[in-house]
């Protein structure tokens, strides 16, 4: 288990990034349980577990605290709209989970939470598991995300049976062979979702202090 230190890293930075998502990982676990304060000096903590089975199928959980008062309220935007604020808890149940070397994406839907406009939005959870060593934390970011219309599909008027819309392809430079590529948008995937990135792309949040271990897996 890791001690508690002392770190400043890298400011969570999500609108700027513009790469799509990896696919689903098999064979993959991440688990873990993680106290944590940032500069709001509030104690949060995630607790965890997630697996993906051979075909790449994801199960698992998860739970976040905050002591930090967030509002309960319509407009999150307007806090003064709602009760007083209060701590904070979500529970999740997972059914995505990617990984690469050391990182682990994970996400899915609010189940319950003593905030009712957070029952129902995606939660996405990224972490990094830096191993035993006691002078670098593991770290983490977090977001959350309403739900989203799934909108029109474009199709062909003029063909019946159009699957252009449907079809999915994997842009790669040609020239260079370390080019990991980008997927094409797929318009039949979850409208619940945040924007997912490959994981190695993820900026985490700035930990000041830290307690207990996140663990990333891949069969061998």
């Amino acid at each position: 288990m890791k001690s508690i230190g002392i770190l400043s890293i890298a400011a969570l930075c999500l609108a700027s990034l513009a790469a799509p998502a990896t696919a689903q990982t098999p064979n993959a676990t991440a688990r873990g349980t993680y106290k944590f304060i940032l500069e709001d000096e509030l104690v949060k903590s995630v607790e965890f577990s997630a697996s993906t089975d051979s075909k790449g199928t994801a199960t698992g959980s998860l739970t976040l605290t905050d002591e930090a008062a967030i509002a309960d309220v319509d407009d999150p935007e307007d806090p003064r709209a709602g009760d007083a604020p209060k701590g904070f808890y979500i529970k999740a149940d997972l059914d995505t989970l990617s990984v690469e070397k050391n990182r682990a994406l994970m996400g899915g839907i609010v189940r319950d939470s003593d905030h009712v406009n957070y029952i129902g939005t995606w939660v996405q959870l990224v972490i990094e598991d830096n191993g035993l060593n006691r002078e670098i934390p593991d770290n983490l970011t977090w977001s959350f995300c309403k739900r989203q219309e799934s909108g029109w599909v474009p199709s062909d008027a003029e063909l019946k049976n159009d699957t252009g819309a449907y079809l999915h392809w994997w842009a790669t430079d040609a020239e260079r062979k370390d080019d990991v590529g980008i997927p094409s948008v797929d318009l039949l995937g979850k409208v619940t979702s945040c924007p997912v990135y490959p994981v190695w792309l993820y900026d985490f949040a700035d930990l000041l202090k830290w307690d207990g271990d996140m663990i990333v897996q891949t069969a061998r």
